[in-house]
């Protein structure tokens, strides 16, 4: 079994491109200046957000953008929104 699950990592870890730079950022706020946010970056960009994941507790979106992707995402619980930027 152990062996199965490691030639899985290494198989997740080896379809990831190394130049692949991905960069997170937490910042505290309410769930509802959190969805504000979201609102905000769709207006910026110019297009609706792909949802992810849409609870009460919790909001995932991607965006597409020309050299990559931004996810934002609002959880209720821990307060904050994490936004995620990636090539």
């Amino acid at each position: 079994m152990k062996k199965l699950l490691a030639a899985s990592a290494l198989a997740v870890c080896l379809s990831v491109p190394a130049q692949a730079a991905v960069e997170s950022q937490a910042v505290s706020m309410s769930f509802e200046a959190c969805l504000g946010k979201i609102r905000s970056t769709a207006a910026q960009l110019g297009q609706a957000p792909i949802n992810i994941a849409e609870t009460n507790e919790l909001r995932m979106v991607k965006f597409l953008t020309s050299d990559g992707s931004v996810m934002i995402t609002c959880s209720r619980p821990d307060g904050r929104m994490i936004v995620t930027k990636s090539d």
